[in-house]
C-alpha cells in the first residue's frame, strides 16, 4: 500500500509532527507503519478508492504542489490522528522482556488513568471531526471545469457518496430540520438506518410506486408543488430521522453523537475499572425517545395516505320499519 508519509528518514518524522503539534518531535514514524496502514484502509472505506488514489498520486514522493496541500493535508489528518490513538496505549508501557513496565523517568510523571480515558475519548472526538472535515472537504471540492479526474467528480460518482444521496436524508441540512447532528460523517454512518425505515417501514404504508416517484423527483431535482406529496415527504424524512438515531444508540460510538445527546462520566480516580456508570440507562432511554418520536410520525403518515371514507348514497336515511314486529331494525 501507498501510504502519504515519508517511511524512511526523518522526513516522515516531521510530516507526522507537523500534523499532530502535541506529540514529541522524536516519535519516529517506523513505529507507527502498522497503525498508519489501518487509518488508511479505514479512510479508504469511507472515502472510497479512486479519492485515496487521487491523493498519492498528487503526494507523489513528498513534493506536493501549493493548489494540493489542503487536499493532502485534509486525508492525511485523520489518518495521522487514527494511527497515533492506536499505538498510544501500547507506548504507555515499556515492553520488556520482564514483561510490560510503567516508564518514569525523573523529569516525567505516570498519567493518572482517568486523565488518559478522556485524552482517549478527545482523541476519538478530534478523529471524528477531522473526518468530517475531509467530506465537507470533497464535497466542496467543485470547480468551474469538471472533467472525469477531477477530485469532486471522483467523489461524487464514488458509492461512499451515493449511499445518502440516494434517500430521501440526502443532506446534512435535511437532517438538522428534524434533528441538529451537524456532521456528514454521522449521516453516512447513519444511512443504512435510513435505507432500512424506507424499505421496511415506509414502502408498505405508501406503497413502491408512490416511493419510487416521490424519491426521483428528489433525485433529478423536479419541482414537487402537491400538497400532500409535500407533507408525505416531510413526514418520511422525520420518521427516518427519528428510525435512524433510534437504531444508532446501542450502535455507535458516543463520541459521534452531538453533545447532549448522551452523557459520559469520566471517574477522577486513578484506575479504568473506577469508571462511575451513569445513573441512568441513558443510551436505552435516549433510544425509547427516539422510538416514540417515529411511531407518532408513522400514524401521521398513515392517516394522510389512508384512502377517504366513502358514503353510500342510495342508503336510505330512515330506518327501514318492519310492521307488525316489535323491534325496529337498523
Amino acid at each position: 500500500m501507498k501510504l502519504l508519509f515519508q517511511t524512511t528518514g526523518t522526513t516522515g518524522s516531521t510530516e507526522l509532527k507537523s500534523l499532530l503539534g502535541s506529540i514529541d518531535a522524536d516519535l519516529k514514524i517506523q513505529n507507527l507503519i502498522p497503525d498508519l496502514i489501518t487509518a488508511t484502509n479505514d479512510v479508504i472505506d469511507l472515502v472510497g478508492e479512486e479519492v485515496y488514489k487521487k491523493a498519492t498520486d498528487l503526494y507523489g514522493n513528498g513534493t506536493i504542489a501549493d493548489e494540493n496541500k489542503d487536499f493532502i493535508f485534509a486525508i492525511r489528518y485523520p489518518i495521522a490522528v487514527n494511527a497515533y490513538r492506536l499505538i498510544a496505549p501500547s507506548n504507555d508501557l515499556a515492553h520488556t522482556n520482564n514483561g510490560r513496565k510503567m516508564r518514569h523517568d525523573d523529569n516525567e510523571k505516570q498519567a493518572f488513568e482517568w486523565m488518559i480515558d478522556r485524552d482517549n475519548a478527545a482523541l476519538e472526538r478530534r478523529y471524528y471531526r477531522a473526518l468530517d472535515d475531509l467530506i465537507k472537504f470533497l464535497d466542496r471540492s467543485k470547480v468551474d471545469a469538471e472533467t472525469s479526474t477531477t477530485l469532486y467528480t471522483i467523489w461524487t460518482t464514488s458509492e461512499a457518496f451515493k449511499a445518502t444521496h440516494n434517500l430521501f436524508i440526502r443532506t446534512v441540512a435535511d437532517f438538522d430540520q428534524h434533528f441538529t447532528i451537524n456532521s456528514r460523517l454521522l449521516l453516512i454512518k447513519l444511512a443504512p438506518a435510513i435505507w432500512d425505515c424506507e424499505q421496511y417501514k415506509i414502502r408498505p404504508l405508501i406503497g413502491t410506486e408512490k416511493l419510487t416517484a416521490l424519491k426521483q423527483a428528489l433525485k433529478s431535482g423536479t419541482e414537487i408543488t402537491e400538497a400532500k406529496d409535500l407533507e408525505l415527504i416531510r413526514l418520511i424524512q422525520k420518521a427516518s430521522v427519528s428510525y435512524a438515531l433510534a437504531w444508532a444508540m446501542p450502535r455507535l460510538s458516543v463520541q459521534l453523537y452531538p453533545e447532549g445527546v448522551l452523557q459520559h462520566v469520566t471517574s477522577d480516580r486513578a484506575t479504568t475499572r473506577g469508571a462511575k456508570p451513569t445513573l441512568k440507562n441513558e443510551t436505552q432511554e435516549a433510544r425509547q425517545a427516539f422510538e416514540s418520536d417515529f411511531d407518532r410520525v408513522i400514524l401521521e403518515i398513515e392517516r394522510l395516505v389512508a384512502p377517504a371514507p366513502t358514503i353510500d348514497e342510495c342508503q336510505p336515511i330512515n330506518p327501514e320499519i318492519i310492521y307488525g314486529d316489535k323491534f325496529m331494525s337498523l
